[in-house]
């Protein structure tokens, strides 16, 4: 398994901000290769090789039965090196991810086109994420959380701190603070859809679904189900209304 992992990375087929997927996919379309690499792209490149080597050594070996030291030896570094790119083991792989769909949806609340509602707002961000992964790796991680406690654990802080990061993008995204009730309600329905949406997102991808599709069919799903008139905006900073 190691030497594996180590032949896949001499090989050059990790490239970018995240690994190789294990469908043969990178997780990030928009990839680094590997000439002229600036120092960050190198770190990039070698946490990609530690949390791919991680999520295939849990997969096959168990999380607790897998040591700090066979993941680095799997994706050909040294034990310091583990640890320059995560604090703990548990921040490998699996949790690792949860802070990359982070990044990347706050990203996309920011730079969604103005105007929209609160649904639209999160069928584009809920997009725009799940298309920069490959569903099988989410598939695989959250495998890994069910079947181990301390990761379980651990995902209900990330998930807490997720709906506090979207409510920080819906902040700068209108250009003011705000503590109110609208956004971080704003804030909680995102989150939902992109909950929703993963849960579903591999049995989608198996019979053929484009990730735009299934992301319209879960928002779809809350438009039926949410009270909610469908000409209310996202809340801004000047908005009469305090909540949705």
């Amino acid at each position: 398994m190691r030497e594996k992992v180590a032949q896949e990375a001499a090989a050059g087929r990790f490239a970018g901000a995240i690994a190789i997927t294990q469908s043969g996919r990178t997780m990030f379309k928009g990839a680094y290769g590997f000439a002229d690499r600036a120092p960050d792209e190198k770190r990039r490149e070698t946490r990609a090789r530690l949390m791919l080597a991680a999520t295939r050594l849990f997969r096959d070996q168990g999380f607790e039965q897998t040591t700090v030291d066979e993941v680095a030896a799997a994706a050909g570094v040294s034990r310091r090196t583990f640890f320059l790119h995560f604090a703990t083991k548990e921040e490998d792989a699996v949790l690792s991810q949860h802070d990359d769909f982070e990044r990347v949806l706050a990203a996309a609340v920011r730079a969604a086109p103005p105007g929209k509602t609160v649904l639209e707002l999160a069928e584009h961000a809920v997009r725009v994420t799940l298309e920069q992964f490959d569903p099988e790796d989410a598939r695989m991680n959250e495998q890994l959380m069910r079947a181990t406690p301390v990761l379980r654990a651990r995902s209900q802080g990330k998930q807490e701190w997720l709906e506090r990061t979207i409510a920080t993008a819906l902040d700068e995204r209108h250009g003011a603070l705000s503590g109110d009730l609208g956004r971080r309600v704003d804030a909680l329905l995102i989150a939902a859809v992109l909950r929703v949406a993963l849960e579903g997102w591999v049995a989608a991808a198996t019979v053929g679904v484009m990730t735009a599709e299934h992301v319209r069919r879960v928002v779809a799903t809350f438009e039926r189900s949410l009270p909610v008139p469908q000409d209310i905006r996202e809340t801004g900073p000047s908005s009469p209304q305090g909540d949705l």
